[in-house]
């Protein structure tokens, strides 16, 4: 039988499409038999409240993709599975498994298209500024003599002049563009650093719960991973055993996942090892352009005499996800040295994506979008803590004071593993417990709710649902 659950809004797909990648999805998960007859379009228009005529287009997608066929008289019936593609859904195993912290939980893999996400951090895409984005990308293709050849290994030149200018000042960071390499993503600049810092740094510290994608690629290089607890002030550590070999990842302004800010104790403290120990911070700001509250405190990078700090910038969440464009500011040697690195793996980034973003940002586009943007998510949060205080009394939170997520702790592991597997039968993509901690999520009692790409009354709708679903 077809589930569909369709959705609405500017950044939605068009209706036939989402149709057409759900009835795929269900046919290459097997919910779908080989041969099976798909309903009548007329009834399936009706039963979904479409036109006939959007449902006709579905199945034509179908047809020509081949998976599905239609025969006069029979309806439109589900093809037997190639061989090739037989051979591709059973797979092959290659190489030997990797420690389960490796694993990414939440990996992109076969997406449910039927699927609400509210996983954590991922920007809204209903309110960007197309117009503007566009014509910042005729601008570019208007000259297009720059894009004959390859850009700089370290980024194009003036979007490095326009970080320098336009960005870091917002965070009490002077750089010089040489102190600044464009990448593809933090994530891969991370990778950079970790292959570049292997043979001479042993150890990563970094504060669990928390975001572990950074710490599994060190992991993956060799790096020896020391998680320490993190608390209202932030992550807690001794700095007193860190030195020349260590390592240590933080999210100063808005710890993932529960948007708590380090202490200007433990900002002074971790500085202070910086200069007397020679520790190596790796300092990820990856969204404090959102404040609902107060204004960011300076980046740790700010106060950073002698080099110790590495700065990992990120477009992705002023912006959009897939865009993939992040910086890293550091000292002008680590930069030629990793720009070297990077033009060795992938012949530097997208010269075209690179001079685009420059594009918004000498014209003010990112500025004035990040504005916008602010005030819509400080009024969906306030919304949703509203909605929570009133539905889930027993679950309990502090409204984040910046982010795109709140951190609610739902009392006990029993409790927590019940709400995922509504949100599971619900088809509500939520963010598990094991991507934030390296042991047992059996033990976890938290829940991680994103609130920045899904539009407002989606949410609430959602929570009712989970809310209707504990009480019966």
């Amino acid at each position: 039988m077809l589930q569909i659950t369709l959705r609405e809004g500017r950044s939605t797909l068009p209706i036939h499409r989402q149709i057409a990648d759900q009835i795929r999805f269900q046919i290459e998960r097997g919910e779908l038999d080989q041969g099976a007859i798909l309903p009548s379009s007329r009834d399936l228009a009706r039963e979904l409240g479409v036109a006939r005529g959007t449902v006709v287009l579905a199945y034509e997608e179908l047809c020509t993709a081949g998976l599905c066929e239609s025969r006069v008289g029979r309806g439109t019936m589900v093809r037997p599975l190639t061989k090739r593609q037989q051979r591709a859904s059973r797979g092959r195993s290659f190489g030997s498994p990797q420690p389960r912290f490796l694993n990414t939980p939440d990996e992109p893999v076969d997406l449910d298209p039927r699927e609400l996400s509210l996983l954590p951090s991922i920007a809204d895409t209903e309110h960007l500024p197309i117009t503007a984005l566009r014509r910042g990308f005729d601008r570019v293709l208007r000259r297009p003599a720059h894009l004959k050849s390859f850009t700089e290994s370290a980024g194009d030149p003036m979007l490095r002049r326009l970080i320098c200018e336009r960005l870091l000042p917002d965070r009490g960071i002077e750089a010089h563009p040489s102190e600044v390499l464009v990448v593809p993503g933090t994530q891969y600049g991370a990778v950079l650093i970790a292959l570049t810092l292997a043979q001479s740094r042993r150890r990563l510290h970094f504060g669990a719960p928390g975001y572990l994608d950074i710490a599994r690629n060190f992991s993956r290089f060799g790096f020896e991973l020391r998680q320490h607890p993190v608390d209202a002030d932030g992550i807690a550590l001794a700095t007193s055993d860190l030195g020349k070999d260590d390592v240590l990842y933080v999210m100063p302004e808005h710890h993932f996942p529960q948007c708590v800010t380090l202490s200007e104790t433990r900002r002074a403290t971790i500085s202070r090892a910086v200069d007397r120990s020679d520790l190596l911070v790796l300092e990820d700001d990856y969204d404090s352009e959102y404040y609902y509250d107060r204004r960011p405190r300076p980046a740790l990078k700010a106060d950073d005499s002698c080099g110790g700090v590495i700065y990992l910038g990120t477009f992705s969440k002023t912006l959009f996800n897939s865009l993939r464009l992040g910086y890293v500011v550091a000292d002008a040697s680590l930069v030629r040295e990793l720009a070297t690195l990077h033009w060795s793996l992938s012949r530097g980034t997208s010269g075209v994506l690179q001079r685009w973003v420059a594009e918004l940002l000498e014209e003010g586009t990112i500025t004035s979008h990040t504005r916008r943007m602010r005030t819509v998510y400080r009024r969906k949060r306030d919304r949703i803590a509203t909605l929570l205080r009133r539905e889930f009394p027993d679950w309990r939170f502090a409204p984040p004071q910046g982010g795109l997520q709140f951190f609610l702790d739902l009392g006990s592991p029993r409790r927590a593993s019940e709400v995922v597997g509504i949100c599971r039968s619900e088809k509500l993509r939520v963010a598990l417990p094991s991507n934030y901690v390296i042991g047992s999520e059996s033990e976890q009692q938290f829940l991680v709710l994103g609130f920045g790409s899904v539009p407002l009354r989606q949410i609430e709708s959602a929570l009712l649902e989970v809310k209707r679903a504990l009480a019966g």
